[in-house]
């Protein structure tokens, strides 16, 4: 098993006009993420289906899961100040 990694760094100063940019940025970003796990939830459930008839995983599933909890962890971030690095609305595949 692998382990999970995250690399958070901590600066002191924030801008105020950013803040406000996260409450507009959040909008489609939502929207994306709300279709994404929607999409992510089918495939884990085809995939346990996948896992229980093979024996194995699937890996353009499993690589597919992986993303969606990459992108969803990197939003969650951003939007509960811990980081300013502005996640890109689109995911990037892991």
């Amino acid at each position: 098993m692998k382990t999970v990694k995250s690399n958070i760094i901590y600066k002191e100063k924030a801008s105020r006009l950013e803040l406000l940019v996260r409450i507009i940025y959040a909008i489609p970003v939502v929207i994306v993420l709300w279709i994404f796990g929607i999409l992510a939830g089918i495939v884990q459930f085809v995939l346990w289906f996948y896992i229980l008839i093979f024996g194995k995983r699937h890996k353009g599933m499993s690589s597919f899961i992986k993303t969606y909890v990459i992108y969803l962890f990197r939003i969650n971030s951003y939007f509960h100040l811990l980081t300013d690095e502005k996640p890109p609305i689109i995911p990037e595949e892991a």
